[in-house]
């Protein structure tokens, strides 16, 4: 299987073109290492070459086809105590349309995963499983958005910064 991301939760987690894959040593808090590497399918949804964020302990990816967001979240019950993914886009399954080509993550003032697609435009999802809020927004602009950074704010200052890179035509040429 081709790795598309790497992610260092509670486990190594892998995602792969085929499954996802969580990562573990032989036994409980024994170090990683190139002899002592137990890898098991998590999940078998596949993810794009699009890299993945972190979410506390859960990996955010998209799905093989380009076009879902998946949250890789350890399991909650007594059976299995490894990853499982769990579709973000159940509510509106056609927001990551025509395809996901970024992702990026906002924590504060609340979650929101910036979906960067492939025409340019943003799809926006608001973010809080523990008070079951799952909504998306659709953000359009002046131009065509290629990629997206969130950076903590300043000292004092609540809330992360969203910067997108925009290409715009301005007088003829095209600037960013």
């Amino acid at each position: 299987d081709v790795v598309n991301w790497i992610l260092g939760l509670q486990r190594l987690v892998l995602g792969g073109g085929g499954a996802e894959y969580s990562c573990k040593s032989s036994s409980l808090d024994e170090p990683l290492t190139p002899t002592n590497f137990n890898p098991k399918r998590a999940s078998t949804q596949g993810s794009a070459q699009v890299r993945a964020v972190a979410l506390d302990n859960q990996a955010i990816f998209v799905q093989r086809g380009g076009t879902r967001v998946l949250n890789a979240a350890l399991s909650n019950d007594y059976i299995s105590t490894d990853y499982t993914a769990s579709d973000l886009c159940q509510i509106v399954p056609e927001i990551g349309q025509p395809e996901i080509v970024r992702l990026g993550i906002q924590r504060q003032p609340d979650t929101r995963l910036h979906c960067v697609r492939s025409d340019g435009t943003v799809a926006i999802l608001v973010f809080d499983p523990n008070e079951q809020v799952t909504c998306w927004v659709d953000l359009d602009t002046d131009g065509l958005v290629e990629d997206v950074a969130v950076l903590p704010g300043d000292v004092g200052d609540s809330e992360d910064h969203v910067y997108y890179i925009v290409a715009r035509t301005i007088n003829g040429a095209t600037v960013r």
